[in-house]
């Protein structure tokens, strides 16, 4: 072949290579105009008013009978799309049809060919479905398992990837289009309230499939999807109670005395081992500030803690880091003529009672106590005065060596909530392991949330390779 050939050859490849085809944005874009058409067919569908007794019953099912009752329905922005979602797809009309299943017989001959193809995925995907947050891609979208099923789902969802925190659990609607994705407002919640949940779906399920032993997991979300939001919605609106290491509710106790002799009193407290002085109170001008220690005489009564969601406050003095560590029980602000004893909880004014008059004897007299919930203290609590900071690195370089401390025996650790046991000791036994990586899936969520807000964080994976755990 000549020189000549060959360049034209060559010419012709380039000029076919050239030719214009269909390109990705043109897809993407027929592919929006269609969902938006097939969106308001289904929208006009159903706001017949045939389905007028129908709309009204899904109202009364999604928001409550008061929304009937009063003709007023009060609702988050969110809330009306993912209403929309729910009663187009999962409600079933008194025929025993589904909106979006007579909307398909009834419609889906004249729809065009992409709009079926895509009320066919809308129709196999649009369910509520539990899932747990695996991993989050920034910017991009999700990892999640379905909580009931196994399955796991890479779902390409760019709010998500924004609003959602790995080990979160949420129900939410998967829909795919070109892509997965969600629609609809989810309901998200914190590995705290994961075991319940849980507990719910699974009984849920377990009734479900009892009556009907041949039905699917997509049936059984379409019944009691709506369940289940009801019911996290509940648990995100529940508050967790505030407990004291001891098992006792969190209080703000205080216990007032008369002082005869200050100086003398000061004495006796400085050279007793369960009290530390503190120096000047910074809370209360003119007074000195002792620390009330769990060692030596101190002890407080436990018991069991209450059943449901709890929080344990804990607060621990140490000198610096590296020091002892002893549970912080309570304040001591000694005035010229008076005393105050500062607790949070009653178990431990009482116990701090009898330890003062004890070691003080006649030289305080106890002239009464204050007890008030958290919510009674705060509410007159006047706005604390600006402290000097710390720089902050400083600041910040003292946070993180307390945080090292506070990690660096975790393992090793005795927890209620492995039996007594430590994670160490656990995590040789299959449910002992299995408890394991859910506490450390709480601990890795609660440093997630301090990374995000910018504060010094632990990296709990380091706790996993200690342990011989998975890194997920």
């Amino acid at each position: 072949m000549s020189a000549a050939k060959r360049r034209r050859k060559h010419k012709a490849r380039k000029r076919l290579h050239r030719r214009p085809g269909p390109r990705l944005g043109a897809t993407v874009a027929a592919t929006a105009r269609a969902e938006r058409r097939l969106r308001e067919a289904i929208q006009e569908f159903a706001f017949q008013p045939r389905f007028g007794e129908e709309c009204e019953q899904a109202l009364a099912q999604f928001f409550g009978e008061e929304v009937i009752r009063t003709r007023t329905l009060v609702a988050d922005e969110e809330e009306i799309p993912e209403f929309q979602e729910w009663y187009f797809f999962d409600y079933v009309t008194s025929s025993g049809e589904t909106i979006i299943d007579m909307f398909a017989r009834e419609k889906g001959p004249k729809l065009s060919e992409k709009e079926r193809e895509l009320l066919d995925l809308w129709r196999r995907w649009n369910r509520y479905r539990l899932f747990e947050v695996q991993k989050v891609m920034p910017g991009t979208g999700v990892v999640v398992e379905d909580l009931l099923s196994g399955e796991t789902l890479e779902v390409h969802d760019r709010s998500a990837s924004r609003s959602l925190t790995r080990w979160s659990i949420f129900l939410a609607r998967p829909l795919y289009t070109d892509r997965l994705h969600f629609t609809g407002a989810g309901t998200p919640l914190s590995p705290l309230k994961k075991q319940a949940v849980l507990d719910y779906s699974r009984q849920l399920l377990a009734d479900f499939q009892a009556r009907h032993p041949q039905a699917t997991m997509d049936e059984f979300y379409r019944r009691h999807g709506l369940d289940i939001r009801h019911f996290m919605r509940r648990k995100a609106e529940e508050r967790p109670v505030w407990i004291t290491p001891e098992g006792h509710p969190l209080e703000f106790c205080t216990a007032y005395y008369r002082v005869a002799d200050d100086d003398a009193v000061a004495e006796r407290l400085d050279l007793a081992e369960e009290f530390n002085f503190a120096g000047p109170s910074a809370d209360h001008p003119g007074a000195l500030h002792f620390n009330w220690l769990l060692r030596g005489r101190s002890h407080v009564p436990e018991q069991p803690k209450p059943k449901g969601e709890v929080l344990v406050y804990h607060s621990q003095w140490f000198l610096e880091p590296g020091s002892p560590k002893y549970r912080s029980l309570g304040d001591v602000a000694l005035w010229p003529d008076r005393l105050e004893l500062s607790c949070l909880s009653r178990a431990r004014l009482e116990a701090g009672k009898a330890l003062l008059e004890t070691l003080l004897g006649s030289l305080i007299r106890h002239r009464r106590d204050r007890i008030e919930s958290m919510e009674e203290f705060l509410a007159h609590q006047p706005p604390a005065p600006r402290r000097q900071r710390l720089p902050p690195d400083v600041a910040e370089a003292f946070q993180q060596d307390a945080l090292r401390e506070e990690f660096e025996n975790w393992a090793d650790e005795p927890r209620e909530a492995l039996g007594g046991k430590t994670a160490r000791e656990a995590v040789r036994e299959p449910e002992g392991r299995a408890k394991v990586i859910e506490i450390l899936k709480i601990a890795e969520y609660i440093q997630e949330q301090r990374r995000q807000a910018g504060e010094p964080w632990y990296d709990v994976n380091l706790i996993r390779r200690e342990l011989g755990l998975p890194i997920p």
